[in-house]
């Protein structure tokens, strides 16, 4: 086999997930984030996005968990990749006071449903920040992060490209 099949068949090997935003607003880098765990990327990778809006999406599809005061919301694909969204800094603090919950932590998700509805005004005022990380935490499975967004996105457009590591592919439910 020349060069050429081998990289046709390394790249048959991995696999790219697509992220979508779970949230509208302007697209940030991780490193600006206001608190320290996510700035230093300690509990992962990936990015951050200021709201204009106070719902929350599912980015792709997988099982969900709703924390108990809906301040963050996690997700875990059939092929091993975890995200949490994390809405706000400092957010559980205010124990569930101005979050809704509107998805069952537990069900499969499908991209676009809708999870969490939040009184942003509220968040702004009696939060940290309303800056909501967006954190790829499974980064032993990755092999890189691409953010495709900048500037202003809408919840659904695409946000993010991860790109498996080969190894650690799983099959796809």
């Amino acid at each position: 086999m020349g060069l050429f099949g081998l990289l046709k068949k390394n790249r048959k090997n991995c696999e790219y997930v697509k992220v979508y935003s779970p949230i509208s607003g302007k697209v940030m880098d991780l490193e600006d984030v206001p608190d320290e765990a996510f700035s230093k990327k300690m509990i992962g990778d990936g990015c951050a996005i200021d709201p204009s809006e106070g719902s929350v999406f599912a980015p792709v599809e997988g099982e969900v968990d709703i924390f108990d005061t809906n301040h963050a919301v996690t997700f875990e694909m059939g092929n091993g990749l975890e995200i949490i969204v994390h809405l706000g800094i400092d957010t559980v603090d205010l124990g569930g006071e101005g979050f809704e919950r509107l998805g069952e932590p537990g069900s499969l998700v499908h991209i676009g449903d809708e999870l969490v509805k939040y009184d942003l005004d509220f968040i702004r005022e009696n939060a940290k920040s309303a800056i909501s990380p967006i954190i790829i935490t499974s980064m032993d499975d990755v092999e890189s992060i691409e953010v495709l967004a900048r500037g202003e996105i809408k919840a659904g457009d695409l946000l993010m490209k991860i790109k498996m590591k080969k190894n650690n592919v799983k099959e796809s439910q």
